[in-house]
Protein backbone atom coordinates (compact mmCIF):
# COMPACT_ATOMS: atom_id res chain seq x y z
CA UNK A 1 0.00 0.00 0.00
CA UNK A 2 3.11 2.25 0.84
CA UNK A 3 4.03 1.63 -2.68
CA UNK A 4 1.07 2.23 -4.97
CA UNK A 5 0.82 5.81 -2.60
CA UNK A 6 4.08 6.95 -2.68
CA UNK A 7 4.73 6.53 -6.56
CA UNK A 8 3.68 9.92 -7.40
CA UNK A 9 5.86 11.40 -5.48
CA UNK A 10 9.30 9.86 -6.12
CA UNK A 11 12.23 12.09 -6.94
CA UNK A 12 10.33 15.41 -5.41
CA UNK A 13 12.26 17.29 -2.51
CA UNK A 14 10.98 17.00 1.02
CA UNK A 15 9.29 20.30 0.44
CA UNK A 16 7.49 19.77 -2.62
CA UNK A 17 6.84 16.05 -0.88
CA UNK A 18 5.05 17.70 2.11
CA UNK A 19 3.49 20.14 0.00
CA UNK A 20 1.83 17.93 -2.44
CA UNK A 21 0.40 15.21 0.60
CA UNK A 22 -3.34 16.78 -0.22
CA UNK A 23 -3.00 14.33 -2.86
CA UNK A 24 -2.97 11.21 -0.99
CA UNK A 25 -7.19 12.77 0.02
CA UNK A 26 -7.82 12.13 -3.63
CA UNK A 27 -9.65 8.89 -4.56
CA UNK A 28 -8.76 7.32 -7.66
CA UNK A 29 -6.80 3.44 -8.47
CA UNK A 30 -3.45 3.25 -7.26
CA UNK A 31 -1.00 1.25 -9.11
CA UNK A 32 1.83 -0.48 -7.47
CA UNK A 33 5.67 -0.63 -8.93
CA UNK A 34 8.35 -2.95 -8.90
CA UNK A 35 8.55 -2.81 -5.10
CA UNK A 36 5.35 -4.75 -4.38
CA UNK A 37 5.42 -6.56 -8.38
CA UNK A 38 9.05 -8.54 -6.50
CA UNK A 39 7.30 -8.62 -2.88
CA UNK A 40 4.79 -10.74 -4.52
CA UNK A 41 6.98 -12.77 -6.58
CA UNK A 42 8.82 -13.64 -3.30
CA UNK A 43 6.10 -14.62 -1.49
CA UNK A 44 4.82 -16.74 -4.02
CA UNK A 45 7.50 -18.65 -4.12
CA UNK A 46 8.12 -18.97 -0.53
CA UNK A 47 4.42 -20.06 -0.20
CA UNK A 48 5.14 -22.88 -3.15
CA UNK A 49 8.58 -24.02 -1.68
CA UNK A 50 8.18 -23.61 1.99
CA UNK A 51 11.07 -21.39 2.47
CA UNK A 52 13.41 -19.34 0.55
CA UNK A 53 14.56 -21.12 -2.46
CA UNK A 54 16.69 -18.99 -4.66
CA UNK A 55 16.03 -20.75 -8.17
CA UNK A 56 12.28 -21.12 -7.46
CA UNK A 57 12.63 -17.11 -6.51
CA UNK A 58 14.29 -16.45 -9.86
CA UNK A 59 11.85 -18.88 -11.72
CA UNK A 60 8.91 -16.55 -9.55
CA UNK A 61 10.96 -13.29 -10.99
CA UNK A 62 11.02 -15.13 -15.14
CA UNK A 63 7.63 -16.00 -14.74
CA UNK A 64 5.56 -12.48 -13.02
CA UNK A 65 8.31 -9.64 -13.16
CA UNK A 66 6.23 -6.45 -14.49
CA UNK A 67 9.35 -4.71 -16.26
CA UNK A 68 6.89 -1.85 -16.77
CA UNK A 69 6.39 -1.37 -13.71
CA UNK A 70 9.33 1.28 -12.97
CA UNK A 71 12.46 -1.41 -12.32
CA UNK A 72 15.83 0.07 -12.15
CA UNK A 73 18.07 -0.60 -14.91
CA UNK A 74 20.42 -3.37 -13.01
CA UNK A 75 17.29 -5.51 -12.03
CA UNK A 76 15.65 -5.04 -15.70
CA UNK A 77 18.98 -6.44 -17.15
CA UNK A 78 19.27 -9.33 -14.27
CA UNK A 79 15.39 -10.30 -15.45
CA UNK A 80 16.30 -10.58 -18.80
CA UNK A 81 19.39 -12.48 -17.89
CA UNK A 82 17.09 -14.75 -16.04
CA UNK A 83 14.79 -15.35 -19.11
CA UNK A 84 17.44 -15.89 -21.60
CA UNK A 85 18.72 -18.60 -19.56
CA UNK A 86 21.05 -17.53 -16.98
CA UNK A 87 21.36 -19.24 -13.91
CA UNK A 88 20.35 -17.26 -10.49
CA UNK A 89 23.83 -17.23 -9.32
CA UNK A 90 25.48 -16.26 -12.58
CA UNK A 91 23.11 -12.41 -12.52
CA UNK A 92 24.24 -10.46 -9.41
CA UNK A 93 27.51 -9.32 -10.92
CA UNK A 94 26.25 -8.51 -14.20
CA UNK A 95 26.25 -4.58 -13.81
CA UNK A 96 28.07 -4.03 -10.60
CA UNK A 97 31.35 -6.01 -10.46
CA UNK A 98 31.04 -5.83 -6.79
CA UNK A 99 27.47 -6.18 -6.42
CA UNK A 100 24.91 -3.63 -6.30
CA UNK A 101 23.66 -1.48 -2.90
CA UNK A 102 20.66 -0.65 -3.66
CA UNK A 103 17.64 -0.83 -1.92
CA UNK A 104 15.85 -3.29 -4.82
CA UNK A 105 16.70 -6.78 -2.05
CA UNK A 106 14.88 -4.50 1.00
CA UNK A 107 11.78 -3.59 -0.66
CA UNK A 108 10.72 -6.78 -1.20
CA UNK A 109 12.13 -8.84 1.56
CA UNK A 110 8.87 -8.50 4.02
CA UNK A 111 7.71 -12.04 2.98
CA UNK A 112 10.94 -13.18 4.82
CA UNK A 113 10.30 -11.32 8.06
CA UNK A 114 6.62 -12.89 8.50
CA UNK A 115 7.49 -15.95 7.63
CA UNK A 116 10.76 -16.68 9.63
CA UNK A 117 9.86 -14.87 12.90
CA UNK A 118 10.22 -14.44 15.85
CA UNK A 119 13.63 -16.44 14.99
CA UNK A 120 16.03 -13.37 13.93
CA UNK A 121 19.17 -15.87 13.07
CA UNK A 122 16.80 -17.51 10.54
CA UNK A 123 15.53 -13.89 8.95
CA UNK A 124 19.27 -12.69 8.75
CA UNK A 125 20.31 -15.99 6.58
CA UNK A 126 17.18 -16.21 4.49
CA UNK A 127 17.18 -12.53 3.85
CA UNK A 128 20.40 -12.50 2.70
CA UNK A 129 20.16 -15.57 0.46
CA UNK A 130 17.02 -14.41 -1.07
CA UNK A 131 19.25 -10.79 -1.36
CA UNK A 132 22.04 -13.07 -3.75
CA UNK A 133 20.13 -13.05 -6.57
CA UNK A 134 20.33 -9.20 -7.25
CA UNK A 135 22.07 -7.65 -4.92
CA UNK A 136 25.82 -9.38 -3.82
CA UNK A 137 26.91 -6.65 -2.01
CA UNK A 138 26.73 -6.79 1.68
CA UNK A 139 25.58 -2.90 2.13
CA UNK A 140 22.20 -4.16 -0.13
CA UNK A 141 22.18 -7.43 1.95
CA UNK A 142 22.12 -5.67 5.21
CA UNK A 143 19.61 -3.22 4.35
CA UNK A 144 17.76 -6.38 3.49
CA UNK A 145 18.35 -7.87 6.79
CA UNK A 146 17.64 -4.62 8.46
CA UNK A 147 14.31 -4.47 6.50
CA UNK A 148 12.85 -8.25 7.20
CA UNK A 149 14.06 -7.71 10.94
CA UNK A 150 11.88 -4.84 11.50
CA UNK A 151 9.02 -6.52 10.03
CA UNK A 152 9.90 -9.78 12.05
CA UNK A 153 9.90 -8.18 14.98
CA UNK A 154 6.78 -5.84 14.31
CA UNK A 155 4.24 -8.84 13.47
CA UNK A 156 5.08 -10.13 16.99
CA UNK A 157 4.40 -7.10 18.98
CA UNK A 158 0.45 -6.83 20.30
CA UNK A 159 -1.69 -5.03 17.33
CA UNK A 160 -3.88 -3.50 19.96
CA UNK A 161 -1.15 -2.33 22.04
CA UNK A 162 1.58 0.44 22.34
CA UNK A 163 4.37 -0.38 19.77
CA UNK A 164 7.78 -0.90 22.06
CA UNK A 165 9.87 1.21 20.68
CA UNK A 166 12.95 0.09 22.70
CA UNK A 167 12.76 -3.20 22.42
CA UNK A 168 12.72 -3.22 19.12
CA UNK A 169 15.73 -1.46 18.86
CA UNK A 170 17.47 -3.62 21.26
CA UNK A 171 16.30 -6.45 19.18
CA UNK A 172 17.76 -4.95 16.02
CA UNK A 173 21.24 -4.58 17.56
CA UNK A 174 21.51 -8.19 18.14
CA UNK A 175 21.72 -9.03 14.72
CA UNK A 176 22.80 -6.15 13.04
CA UNK A 177 26.17 -6.08 15.23
CA UNK A 178 27.32 -8.97 12.75
CA UNK A 179 27.27 -6.87 9.75
CA UNK A 180 28.17 -3.86 8.00
CA UNK A 181 28.83 -1.37 10.79
CA UNK A 182 27.33 1.53 8.71
CA UNK A 183 23.83 -0.08 10.04
CA UNK A 184 24.71 0.14 13.28
CA UNK A 185 25.66 3.71 13.36
CA UNK A 186 22.23 4.43 11.64
CA UNK A 187 20.68 2.14 14.61
CA UNK A 188 22.46 3.86 17.22
CA UNK A 189 21.15 7.57 16.01
CA UNK A 190 17.94 5.60 15.86
CA UNK A 191 17.92 4.78 19.25
CA UNK A 192 19.12 8.06 20.33
CA UNK A 193 15.84 10.21 18.84
CA UNK A 194 13.72 7.43 20.48
CA UNK A 195 15.21 7.79 23.87
CA UNK A 196 14.91 11.69 23.19
CA UNK A 197 11.65 10.79 21.92
CA UNK A 198 12.21 13.10 18.96
CA UNK A 199 10.17 13.09 15.49
CA UNK A 200 12.00 14.78 12.92
CA UNK A 201 10.80 16.88 10.35
CA UNK A 202 11.34 15.46 7.04
CA UNK A 203 14.74 17.48 6.11
CA UNK A 204 15.66 16.59 9.12
CA UNK A 205 15.25 12.88 8.18
CA UNK A 206 17.05 13.07 4.79
CA UNK A 207 19.87 14.72 6.19
CA UNK A 208 20.21 11.80 9.13
CA UNK A 209 19.03 9.36 7.30
CA UNK A 210 19.38 9.84 3.43
CA UNK A 211 16.23 9.32 1.17
CA UNK A 212 17.94 7.66 -1.50
CA UNK A 213 17.81 4.38 -3.77
CA UNK A 214 20.58 3.37 -1.54
CA UNK A 215 19.47 0.78 0.90
CA UNK A 216 21.94 2.42 3.51
CA UNK A 217 19.99 5.69 2.67
CA UNK A 218 16.63 4.56 2.67
CA UNK A 219 16.18 0.94 5.05
CA UNK A 220 17.70 2.97 8.21
CA UNK A 221 15.01 5.78 7.06
CA UNK A 222 12.24 3.89 6.65
CA UNK A 223 13.11 1.76 9.92
CA UNK A 224 13.31 4.89 11.93
CA UNK A 225 9.58 6.39 10.62
CA UNK A 226 8.15 3.19 11.08
CA UNK A 227 9.62 3.07 14.59
CA UNK A 228 8.54 6.39 15.57
CA UNK A 229 4.87 6.31 14.08
CA UNK A 230 3.51 3.14 14.15
CA UNK A 231 0.50 2.43 14.74
CA UNK A 232 -0.68 4.79 13.19
CA UNK A 233 -0.30 4.06 9.71
CA UNK A 234 -1.68 6.65 7.70
CA UNK A 235 0.70 9.07 9.30
CA UNK A 236 3.10 6.68 9.48
CA UNK A 237 3.39 6.41 5.08
CA UNK A 238 2.41 10.12 5.12
CA UNK A 239 5.57 11.01 6.66
CA UNK A 240 7.88 8.31 4.64
CA UNK A 241 6.53 10.58 1.67
CA UNK A 242 7.15 13.50 2.69
CA UNK A 243 11.29 12.89 2.46
CA UNK A 244 10.83 13.00 -1.05
CA UNK A 245 13.42 11.20 -3.02
CA UNK A 246 12.44 7.19 -3.41
CA UNK A 247 9.44 7.72 -2.05
CA UNK A 248 7.51 4.66 -3.52
CA UNK A 249 10.11 2.28 -1.88
CA UNK A 250 10.55 3.60 1.23
CA UNK A 251 6.47 4.13 1.79
CA UNK A 252 6.60 0.63 0.81
CA UNK A 253 9.14 -0.32 3.51
CA UNK A 254 7.37 2.03 6.20
CA UNK A 255 4.14 -0.13 4.95
CA UNK A 256 5.15 -3.36 5.59
CA UNK A 257 6.50 -2.32 9.26
CA UNK A 258 3.63 -0.59 10.22
CA UNK A 259 1.10 -3.32 8.75
CA UNK A 260 2.76 -6.03 10.11
CA UNK A 261 2.08 -4.45 13.23
CA UNK A 262 -1.60 -3.62 13.25
CA UNK A 263 -2.53 -6.08 10.78
CA UNK A 264 -5.02 -5.90 8.08
CA UNK A 265 -7.54 -4.75 10.33
CA UNK A 266 -5.48 -1.81 11.30
CA UNK A 267 -5.10 -0.79 7.71
CA UNK A 268 -7.33 2.28 6.01
CA UNK A 269 -10.04 0.83 4.69
CA UNK A 270 -10.59 4.16 1.85
CA UNK A 271 -7.29 3.77 1.00
CA UNK A 272 -7.18 -0.37 0.74
CA UNK A 273 -10.20 0.50 -1.63
CA UNK A 274 -8.59 2.11 -4.23
CA UNK A 275 -5.32 -0.16 -4.67
CA UNK A 276 -5.46 -1.72 -8.42
CA UNK A 277 -7.41 -4.88 -8.30
CA UNK A 278 -6.45 -6.84 -11.63
CA UNK A 279 -5.24 -10.34 -12.00
CA UNK A 280 -2.19 -9.45 -9.21
CA UNK A 281 -3.75 -6.64 -7.81
CA UNK A 282 -5.82 -5.78 -4.50
CA UNK A 283 -7.65 -9.32 -3.86
CA UNK A 284 -4.83 -11.76 -5.58
CA UNK A 285 -2.17 -10.22 -2.83
CA UNK A 286 -5.06 -10.48 0.00
CA UNK A 287 -5.23 -14.11 -1.26
CA UNK A 288 -1.40 -14.64 -0.92
CA UNK A 289 -0.70 -13.51 2.82
CA UNK A 290 -3.54 -15.99 3.48
CA UNK A 291 -1.30 -18.68 1.62
CA UNK A 292 1.15 -17.41 3.10
CA UNK A 293 0.42 -17.50 6.82
CA UNK A 294 -1.08 -20.70 6.54
CA UNK A 295 2.03 -22.38 5.27
CA UNK A 296 3.61 -20.77 8.06
CA UNK A 297 1.16 -22.33 10.59
CA UNK A 298 1.67 -25.50 8.61
CA UNK A 299 5.24 -25.69 9.19
CA UNK A 300 4.72 -24.28 12.59
CA UNK A 301 1.94 -27.20 13.58
CA UNK A 302 4.31 -29.51 12.21
CA UNK A 303 7.15 -28.67 14.09
CA UNK A 304 5.84 -28.30 17.41
CA UNK A 305 3.65 -31.21 17.22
Amino acid sequence: MGDAFGAGFEGMSPDRATFHLGNLSKKFSRNYTDDTDMTLALAESVVQTGGVDPEDIAKQFILHCDLTRGYAIGTIKAVLALRAGLKWHQVGRMVFENGSFGNGAAMRVSPVGLFYHPDLDKIQEEAIKQANITHLHPLGQWGAVMQACCVGLAVTQNPKGPFKKEQMVTNLREVLWRGQIEYMKALNKIEELVAQKRKLQARQVVQVFGNGVEALFSVPSACYIAITYSPDFCDAVQAAISLGGDTDTIAGMVGAIVGAHVGEKGLPADWTEQLEDGARGRSFARGLADRLFQTWLKIHQTSSG
